[in-house]
C-alpha cells in the first residue's frame, strides 16, 4: 500500500532556498519498484511528481521577492567595513584628483585675491611716495630760501697783486685771446642754488674769487607763475612785467634772478680792478631783449669792450692795456634770432659769438668744429661730458679736471692753434686753475713748460 505525503505541510516546515531545489524525500526501501514506477506515472514525472510542483513553486516565489523585495546591493568585494561597499581604487583616485584639483583652484583664487591686493597695495604706496616727493621738490624748490641771493662772503680774488693781470704779471703784456682763461660751463648752474642736475657745485661767484676768469651763462624766459614765485622782476631794471632768467632747461629745475646774477657780475669788476672778465651768453628764445634791458639797467655796459675793426679782429688789446681803459668786460652771445654784426657795431657791446669762437669737436684733442682758414680770435675746448643717465657727473668732472688729464689733452695740440679758453664743470673738482695758471706762466719764458714741474712754475710765476 502506498505512503502518504502531506505535501503542504512540508512546504510549511521547511523554507526551501531560493537557489537550491529542496532535498528529495527518501522512500523506503521496502517500496517495490513497480509501485514507484506507479506513483510516477500518477504524479506527472519525477520522483513522486515532486519536479513539476517545485519548478512552479520557485517561479512563484521568485516572483514575489521580485515584486516585495528592493533591489540587492552590489556584491561587496571585501570585508571589514561593517557591510558597507568597499570603494575601489580607481574611484578613489579619481575621488583625490578631483579634491586635490579643488584644493588647488582655491589655492590659486586665494593667490590670485593676494597677488592682487599686494599689487594695490604697491601702486598706493608707490603714488604716496611720489606725492611726498613731489611735495618734498616743491618745498625744497620754492620755499623762502630758494629765491636767496649767492652773494660770497667776500668777492676779493684770491692770488692777485697790485701788479698782477688775472694772477699773473706777466699776462699784462700778452693780448687777450693769448691768455688762457679758465671758464665754467653753465656757471648759473649749481647745487648751491638748488639747481636739478646742476651743472656744478658751487656758485660762479665763488669761482671767480676762485680764479676762473670766463662763464657761460643761458638766458631763458621763465612760466609765468614760476617767475612771479623765483624772480625779483625790479621795476627799476625795467624788469616789472619781464619773466628773464639765468637757467639750462627749465625754470622749474633752477634760475638765477638776472639782478641777482649782474649785481654780483658788477661787483666783482669794482672790488678787483686788475681782473679782466669774458662772458658767454646763450641766449633762449624770447629772452634777448629783456637781457640787454637788464645789462643797461645794471651798469655792467661801462666795463664793456668795444672793439674798433669789424667782422674780424685781427689784433686784440692786451690785458694790460684793458685794464688801463677799464674795458675789463668782454661779451659774446648766440641764439634768439641775434645775427652777425661788425664788431664795432654790435648793439650793447655783445659780440656774436660764431664770428669770433671755434670750440673743440670732442674730448681728444684740439681739433675745432670749422675747417678751412677761418680767422677767429677763440678757440674754446670744452672739457666736460656728461654722464651716463645725461646728468653732470661731479666724478668724471674730478677725473677730467685732474692736473695729468689736462697736461695729456694739451700735449696733443702741439703744433696746432691752441685754445685760450678752457670750458670746465664742477669747476672745484680736479686742479685745472693750478694748470692754467702754470700753462699761462711758461708762455713768457718764466716756466720751464707745461710738461715741467708744476711746482717750480709756479714759484717763478709769483
Amino acid at each position: 500500500m502506498m505512503k502518504k505525503f502531506n505535501f503542504k505541510k512540508k512546504e510549511q516546515e521547511e523554507e526551501v532556498p531560493a537557489a537550491h531545489p529542496p532535498p528529495v524525500p527518501k522512500v523506503p526501501v521496502e517500496q517495490s519498484r513497480a509501485s514507484v514506477v506507479d506513483v510516477e506515472e500518477k504524479t506527472g514525472g519525477g520522483r513522486f511528481g515532486l519536479d513539476r510542483f517545485m519548478k512552479k513553486k520557485k517561479k512563484d516565489d521568485v516572483d514575489e521577492e521580485a515584486i516585495a523585495s528592493p533591489p540587492p546591493p552590489p556584491p561587496r568585494t571585501g570585508g571589514g567595513d561593517g557591510g558597507r561597499p568597499k570603494k575601489s581604487r580607481t574611484s578613489s583616485k579619481k575621488s583625490k584628483v578631483i579634491d586635490d584639483n579643488d584644493d588647488d583652484d582655491g589655492h590659486r583664487s586665494k593667490s590670485s585675491s593676494s597677488s592682487c591686493c599686494g599689487c594695490k597695495r604697491l601702486l598706493t604706496g608707490g603714488f604716496c611716495l611720489l606725492l611726498l616727493a613731489t611735495a618734498g621738490i616743491i618745498t625744497w624748490r620754492y620755499g623762502p630760501w630758494a629765491s636767496r641771493s649767492s652773494n660770497a662772503t667776500s668777492l676779493v680774488a684770491a692770488n692777485t697783486c697790485d701788479k698782477c693781470c688775472n694772477g699773473l704779471a706777466s699776462n699784462c703784456d700778452l693780448p687777450v685771446n693769448d691768455v688762457l682763461f679758465p671758464m665754467v660751463h653753465n656757471a648759473h648752474s649749481s647745487y648751491a642754488d638748488n639747481f636739478m642736475g646742476a651743472n656744478n657745485n658751487r656758485p660762479f661767484e665763488e669761482a671767480l674769487v676762485a680764479g676762473y676768469r670766463a662763464l657761460g651763462m643761458k638766458t631763458c624766459e621763465c612760466e609765468g607763475f614760476l617767475s612771479k614765485v623765483l624772480l625779483e622782476r625790479d621795476e627799476e631794471w625795467g624788469l616789472g612785467s619781464s619773466n628773464l632768467g639765468f637757467c639750462h632747461t627749465a625754470c622749474g629745475a633752477g634760475v638765477r634772478d638776472p639782478k641777482d646774477v649782474m649785481t654780483n657780475l658788477k661787483t666783482f669788476l669794482e672790488t678787483n680792478p686788475r681782473e679782466v672778465l669774458i662772458i658767454k651768453f646763450d641766449m633762449g628764445e624770447g629772452s634777448s631783449a629783456d637781457l640787454r634791458t637788464a645789462l643797461q639797467y645794471s651798469g655792467l655796459l661801462e666795463y664793456v669792450y668795444h672793439p674798433q675793426d669789424e667782422y674780424y679782429i685781427e689784433e686784440w688789446p692786451t690785458l694790460k692795456q684793458l685794464i688801463d681803459n677799464n674795458t675789463r668786460l668782454i661779451l659774446f652771445g648766440s641764439g634768439d634770432g641775434m645775427d652777425s654784426c661788425p664788431a664795432y657795431d654790435c648793439d650793447d657791446g655783445i659780440l656774436y659769438a660764431n664770428d669770433h669762437f671755434s670750440t673743440t669737436s670732442d674730448l681728444e684733442g684740439c681739433d675745432p668744429t670749422i675747417s678751412g682758414d677761418v680767422f677767429v680770435g677763440y678757440l674754446m675746448m670744452n672739457h666736460y661730458e656728461e654722464g651716463k643717465m645725461k646728468i653732470p657727473s661731479p666724478k668724471r668732472a674730478r677725473d677730467l679736471n685732474s692736473y695729468a688729464n689736462l697736461e695729456e689733452r694739451f700735449e696733443t695740440c702741439e703744433g696746432q692753434r691752441m685754445p685760450n679758453l678752457l670750458a670746465v664743470e664742477f669747476w672745484d673738482e680736479g686742479e685745472a686753475l693750478d694748470f692754467v695758471k702754470n700753462l699761462n706762466a711758461g708762455k713768457n719764458g718764466m716756466g720751464e713748460s707745461m710738461r715741467g714741474g708744476k711746482d717750480e712754475v709756479m714759484e717763478k710765476a709769483v
